[in-house]
């Protein structure tokens, strides 16, 4: 089994390492909140002091932090990733980040002689305690295939989806049409409502109609029910990710009215200080009842 290093243990990362753990691998973890090493480290991991350390007890290096400025002060701290790898070793990201900050840290990467591999995933909270995410990679596919056994540790599925940056592309493009989806089902939703339509029925209605999906299904019924929030995919990580979407669609010289629209109905429901409630809290961007 691999000796698998693993930074960033927050409510996707934590699950994702007890997976490993579980089939068996021999992992060291590193979190810059040490109590959050205290779970695993009881369920068989080793307890890193320092980046450098975990990268010099392990052969691949995973990391799953929170945006490409972590990825990148992960990387390129004194004392981080970078300074530590060396030829033979394998550095895994996967954050969601941009593409061209994925391309960026492959560069550095891979002037130490190490292999990069990104590593998007898609799935929630829920998908990463099941085992069952997908996981995209972009980069050498040699490096993708002798990763994926590793990688279906923890999700069922991987797609090599080319060079490096494809897979952030790919994985921004779900993200960014999730959350704008999301942001047209509460408006009409809301209006509905306002009519007397009831939640039930609305719902019931969308289940049976062109344009149900499994985003809507999912996150409908605590939308325009209860609105409990509990994060599966926290609504801070969702803004941030159709932040980049915009960007990236720019940098391709795309227009983004639409995701932009959307983007912003997430930054105001942040802003409303539900940033750390799930997704679905952007339906508090428009109503405060």
């Amino acid at each position: 089994m691999a000796k698998v290093g693993f930074v960033g243990l927050g409510i996707m990362g934590e699950p994702m390492c007890r997976n490993l753990l579980a089939k068996g691998h021999d992992i060291t973890v590193y979190n810059r909140t040490p109590a959050k090493m205290g779970t695993l480290v009881a369920a068989g991991a080793n307890a890193a002091t320092s980046l450098a350390e975990l990268v010099r007890r392990t052969d691949i290096t995973i990391t799953m932090v929170s945006d490409p400025v972590a990825v990148r002060d992960v990387v390129t701290a004194k004392g981080g990733l970078l300074g530590a790898l060396s030829p033979g070793k394998t550095y895994i990201d996967m954050t969601t980040v941009s593409p061209e900050a994925s391309r960026e840290v492959a560069r550095m990467v891979h002037a130490t002689g190490v292999d990069y591999l990104e590593a998007p995933v898609l799935g929630s909270r829920k998908h990463a305690m099941e085992g069952t995410l997908v996981i995209l990679t972009g980069g050498d596919e040699g490096v993708s295939r002798r990763m994926e056994p590793l990688l279906l540790g923890m999700g069922s599925r991987v797609i090599h989806l080319g060079d490096t940056g494809m897979a952030a592309h790919m994985k921004l493009i779900i993200h960014q049409i999730m959350g704008t989806i999301l942001c047209v089902f509460a408006e009409g939703a809301l209006t509905g409502m306002e009519a007397g339509l009831s939640a039930e029925k609305i719902l019931a209605v969308l289940e049976s109609s062109v344009v149900a999906c499994p985003t809507i299904l999912l996150k409908g019924p605590d939308m325009l029910g209860e609105r409990v929030f509990t994060p599966n995919f926290p609504l801070k990580h969702a803004h941030k990710d159709m932040r980049l979407a915009v960007e990236t669609g720019k940098a391709m010289g795309i227009p983004m009215p639409v995701t932009k629209a959307a983007c912003d109905l997430f930054g105001a429901a942040r802003d409303k200080g539900f940033g750390d409630r799930d997704l679905s809290a952007v339906v508090r961007a428009l109503t405060d009842l």
